[in-house]
């Protein structure tokens, strides 16, 4: 998949949780959903660090084999 498809996909799923906040008819239900949004924006940043790093040393062994 690429990286645009990606990005797309995890905004969709943001969009989706922040609708559901909104959405939601009571308090309860509303953290409910805040949560799991917090949990999935902890999880990209996760992925996307993970990635900066794996670039990083893509980079660095590179440089090592030259």
């Amino acid at each position: 998949m690429s990286k645009n498809m990606q990005l797309k996909v995890m905004m969709d799923k943001m969009n989706n949780l922040a609708n559901a906040v909104h959405n939601a008819p009571d308090k309860g239900m509303k953290q409910i959903w805040t949560d799991k949004w917090y949990a999935l924006v902890k999880q990209y940043a996760q992925e996307l660090e993970r990635d900066k790093t794996y670039q990083e040393n893509v980079k660095a062994n590179e440089r090592l084999n030259d």
